[in-house]
């Protein structure tokens, strides 16, 4: 028996897999017993009928499709009986190119008719003339029909080159459907129970139009007695064909019904019930990654790499081998470059990184901008999120952007489980260090690891405080620090250059923070003055008034205060909050960021 994974590539299946078998434990997504049910139903029904395989792309359909008819190699290489299942595939996408939509649904009946006879021509049971007859009848009709179509399309209103005028292509194809009856007949009146299953794939990758004239001419033409149709497609998919040919009123009226007289059995890939972690840890260990043991016996590592799926590419299959596949690359980089091999903590923070990749690449492009905790903790915000720009075609693509955006605010917080050593509930640039040095060593992007703009301030004014004055740190650390200033994580800091930061709140400039060696703090705030006192008065009232000595005019005055590095109409005097108390002097500096902020 072939190696048996879940590619998109057929599969070999037996027809009856023991609980042992090799064959059923390759199907880490539990697809198995639903195929199995399936081909009993295929066994059983009475034809002619159409299932449908719904859901989105790569969720597993054509798996499931494949388990049903195998490689094609051999007689019975998937769990339809091959001595009474005769099993014929057409894959939809390839007759919608090279500009052939127009008889688009002929071709892909003419390619079935002619799999068809190809097959049967395998069958020893079979009169060769018989079935040469039936064929050669069946296929003369289509290509006279594909002709006729091509000629209209062009315009052509005489006759033919050789002088017969144009056919009735409707009765045509109805008597196409009588030959191709009779060339069914031969297999399904050659022994009992026998019956011509038809797989159809990708038709929702189709314009919806053409999907939907499709299963017409399939419905119309090819839906004859002994046939069963297998059909991946997705019923919004047949709805929007509606629209665009017949209009929104008639499939608000019409839709659900004509999906109903198309497909008979529409059955929805069961994605809940996918043992996720079996399947994430087979393909992790089947791509030699070093995340989880062997054995997949680390239940942490398993939960982890469980919620950073569901919260980003989710369910889907086919998303996650894109996750594994390409971490597998960067994990191959991050090996050459570190010179080592890479850790389980490296390897599960890269896994959640491309997670967040393929998922949000919007986001993903935003982080790698400014790799920061300030950048991970806006990111946790919904009120953040929704001014965002680069949220904006994330929502769009969703139709639930409540849930979006729940499942970034839960991704987070499962990546910061792993980084929060100290277990505080916060991340600091300490924790978040490994993070920066993975995205390094696997060149996610050419940044080097570095330091918050934040932090990289503070750092500046201790050593540009050459006198050590203990005013200076006294601010930073009992006061400054403590404040939303620097707490707040809807602040912005932006290096302006080598001596000070912009602070950007809602994409606007509310202020700089200046460090020279000669004035190593200067506090500049985007609002003149008077304003500043006025909110001051109205924000705290007059039972705590604040002095004016805190506030220190600039541009009104003409010391060299006024031409200082940086942007502000305000200079907040630290000097004389270090007189107050500590959670006085904080609350001075929260009441500043609300008035400047509101």
């Amino acid at each position: 028996m072939k190696d048996v994974t879940l590619r998109e590539a057929p599969l070999s299946f037996t027809s009856n897999l023991e609980h042992g078998d090799e064959a059923r434990k390759a199907d880490t997504l539990n697809l198995l017993p639903y195929a199995e049910a399936m081909r009993d139903f295929i066994h059983d029904c009475e034809s002619p009928i159409s299932i449908g395989i719904q859901g989105d792309w790569g969720i597993g359909r054509t798996s499931l499709m494949n388990m049903l008819r195998g490689s094609g190699d051999g007689q019975q290489s998937g769990l339809l009986d091959a001595s009474l299942c005769k099993t014929i595939s057409l894959d939809s996408w390839p007759y919608s190119q090279f500009d052939q939509s127009d008889y688009m649904a002929a071709a892909c009946i003419y390619a079935l008719t002619q799999q068809l006879g190809q097959s049967l021509e395998q069958e020893a049971g079979i009169d060769p003339a018989a079935l040469k007859l039936c064929l050669d009848a069946a296929s003369h009709r289509l290509v006279t029909v594909m002709q006729e179509i091509r000629e209209l399309g062009q315009g052509n209103t005489g006759a033919f080159q050789d002088g017969s005028s144009y056919i009735d292509i409707s009765g045509q194809m109805l008597v196409f459907k009588t030959e191709f009856e009779k060339l069914v007949s031969l297999w399904t009146q050659s022994g009992e129970g026998r019956r011509v299953v038809i797989f159809v794939d990708d038709l929702d990758r189709i314009r919806p139009v053409r999907a939907m004239e499709l299963l017409e001419a399939i419905k119309n033409f090819i839906d004859v007695q002994g046939c069963v149709f297998v059909m991946t497609l997705d019923y919004e998919v047949v709805q929007r064909g509606m629209v665009e040919k017949l209009g929104r009123d008639l499939q608000k009226t019409s839709g659900k019904a004509f999906f109903d007289k198309m497909i008979q059995l529409p059955f929805v890939v069961p994605t809940t019930s996918y043992k996720l972690d079996e399947y994430i840890v087979d393909l992790l260990n089947k791509a030699g990654l070093p995340c989880v043991d062997k054995d997949g016996g680390d239940e942490d590592s398993r939960l982890f790499f469980l919620d950073i799926t569901r919260f980003t590419v989710g369910r889907n299959p086919r998303g996650i081998k894109r996750v594994v596949n390409y971490m597998n690359l960067l994990e191959r980089i991050h090996s050459r470059n570190s010179g080592r091999e890479t850790t389980d903590a490296e390897c599960k923070i890269l896994f959640a990184l491309v997670s967040m990749q393929v998922a949000w690449p919007e986001l993903f492009q935003y982080f790698i901008r400014d790799p920061s905790v300030g950048s991970v903790t806006s990111l946790q915000s919904w009120e953040f999120l929704d001014t965002l720009p680069e949220a904006a075609n994330l929502f769009e693509r969703s139709p639930d952007k409540e849930l979006v955006k729940n499942a970034i605010s839960a991704y987070f917080d499962t990546l910061f489980s792993l980084l929060d050593v100290n277990g505080d509930g916060q991340i600091d640039s300490k924790e978040l260090r490994p993070v920066l040095k993975v995205m390094e060593l696997a060149k996610m992007t050419n940044i080097e690891s570095r330091e918050r703009p934040r932090e990289w301030v503070v750092r500046r004014i201790h050593e540009n405080n050459i006198d050590s004055s203990p005013l200076v740190d006294t601010f930073l650390e009992n006061v400054f620090k403590k404040s939303i200033w620097y707490l707040g994580t809807e602040i912005r800091y932006h290096r302006a250059g080598p001596r000070y930061v912009t602070l950007v709140h809602d994409r606007r400039q509310i202020g700089t923070i200046v460090s020279l060696k000669s004035q190593p703090f200067v506090f500049r705030l985007a609002m003149s003055p008077e304003r500043v006192m006025i909110g001051l008065k109205d924000y705290w009232g007059k039972k705590n008034a604040v002095k004016k000595e805190a506030i220190v005019l600039v541009r009104n005055t003409f010391g060299t205060e006024a031409s200082l590095t940086g942007y502000g109409d305000t200079l907040v005097d630290f000097s004389k909050l270090t007189y107050m108390a500590s959670k006085d002097a904080i609350k001075l500096l929260n009441a500043l960021y609300q008035i400047v902020t509101k």
